[in-house]
């Protein structure tokens, strides 16, 4: 396990180097008293664990773990400190353990025994997000997000796969999200969600690629099977088809909309989303009625009928 440390205190940090160096399966690649030095190099180390100390003069640990999730950094990190005031804190942070000083070398075989790097078992595509209705994140048929402590993470994804794979700002994201909270705080909350995603996604082998750039945050849509992807580029090659493939195609198509996006979950900024996706569906219905009257499948032709007039209707 390649490993961090930060710390400004030049005796605290040897203490702790000389104790993790004792266990075996560690390498410490780097050692700072400088976080910022740190901060500059992480993209560079990645390390599969960070511990860094939370009182420092030139910036506390909290306010540099903030920094290396706007880095898009997804190592796990430990708060070090010699106070336990920030422990609740640093667990909504979505630390992996905090520790109080002094540091023992049985305490750090407990962290570092929770902490299990795992290689992931999903290629990109073989997880899916489905985001009609009932937003769930599933593979191998299983919903494997029904169980995170935190439904803000969820949020986040969705969020970004309404974004349609677009570079977003993050104060944007983080308003839509947290609407009542300060700046600060949304903010805050938007780095915890998005550790908190990667954290979860390493513990079950699979990746979520999302990517935080210069302020902004987007999904990369071409990495990832959704709904609402499949839908989109269904209606696009149906507009290039001739009549008997684009019936297909907007069958297929209908088959995916079993409800508005999101619409379980209850989302306040979702009414913009639902509202474009209920009228593609409108559309798409209003398109493969008459193609498939015009071929004598009036059965089908019916059935869509009525879900367009209760639509209309509703």
């Amino acid at each position: 396990m390649n490993i961090v440390l930060v710390d400004d205190e030049y005796y605290a940090l040897q203490g702790l180097k000389m104790e993790l160096e004792e266990i075996d399966g560690v390498r410490i690649i780097g050692q700072y008293e400088d976080p910022l030095k740190m901060l500059s190099e992480i993209s560079r180390l990645r390390p599969d664990l960070i511990f860094l100390d939370v009182e420092m003069p030139q910036m506390n640990g909290l306010e540099v773990f903030e920094r290396l999730m706007d880095r898009g950094c997804t190592s796990n990190v430990v708060f070090v400190t010699a106070y336990t005031q920030y422990a609740v804190q640093a667990f909504e942070l979505n630390a992996v353990d905090y520790i109080v000083k002094p540091v023992t070398r049985a305490r750090l075989e407990k962290t570092l025994e929770r902490i299990k790097v795992k290689p992931a078992t999903y290629k990109d595509g073989a997880v899916r997000f489905n985001c009609f209705r009932h937003f769930s994140i599933m593979a191998d048929g299983k919903d494997i997000n029904s169980d995170w402590r935190t439904r803000k993470a969820a949020e986040l994804i969705a969020f970004l796969i309404s974004e349609g794979g677009s570079y977003t700002a993050k104060e944007k994201i983080a308003e839509a999200l947290w609407p009542d909270q300060e700046d600060r705080t949304a903010m805050s909350n938007l780095y915890m969600a998005y550790h908190y995603i990667n954290k979860q996604a390493s513990q079950s082998g699979f990746h979520i690629p999302i990517e935080s750039k210069r302020g902004t945050m987007r999904i990369d849509l071409r990495r990832i099977s959704s709904d609402l992807v499949d839908f989109d580029n269904l209606l696009n090659s149906a507009q290039a088809s001739a009549d008997e493939k684009k019936t297909d195609l907007l069958e297929q198509a209908a088959a995916l909309y079993t409800g508005l996006p999101f619409e379980d979950s209850y989302y306040d900024w979702a009414d913009e989303i639902q509202g474009r996706y209920e009228y593609r569906y409108l559309q798409l219905l209003d398109n493969l009625i008459p193609l498939l009257t015009n071929c004598g499948n009036f059965q089908k032709a019916e059935t869509y009928k009525r879900k367009l007039q209760s639509i209309e209707e509703a």
